[in-house]
């Protein structure tokens, strides 16, 4: 049951995600305030937006793409290395004078989310090895 709801968490969040990145895509100005940094690129800097979107556009593929190999294994251990990506964006936050409450309440809960998911997924028992069987020759 835990591992049913990782992989719905894991689905939504790629979807959310994905939806981010495209609002980077599409309206890179009126996204930006909300990441939690005191300034942001503008002018031929704000290319740079773009690079968050695609990275974010990415990222739920990514989660998506092994989701539909059924390997929830892979999925959880693929979901505990994205959760860096936010404490990254946490990090950045801070160091950069931004908003501690945007990067705690909006990359450090997105952070601890996805590894609440990818532990979600891990939680279940692990598949057995399968079984090596040998043909027989017939004479």
């Amino acid at each position: 049951m835990l591992t049913k709801i990782g992989t719905v968490l894991a689905v939504v969040g790629a979807l959310f995600i994905g939806y981010i990145g495209v609002s980077y895509l599409v309206a890179p100005q009126s996204m930006a305030p909300d990441f939690g940094l005191p300034s942001w690129p503008q002018g031929e800097g704000a290319g740079f937006l773009a690079v968050k979107g695609i990275r974010d556009v990415v990222s739920g593929l990514v989660i998506l793409a092994i989701t539909l190999t059924g390997n929830r294994r892979v999925l959880g251990w693929a979901m505990l290395a994205i959760a860096l990506t936010p404490v990254g964006d946490m990090l950045l936050v801070l160091l950069s004078g931004g908003t501690p409450a945007i990067a705690f309440g909006v990359h450090g809960a997105t952070a601890a989310m996805v590894a609440l998911t990818g532990g979600l997924l891990l939680s279940g028992p692990r598949p057995r090895p399968a079984t090596s069987f040998t043909t027989p020759l017939v004479s």
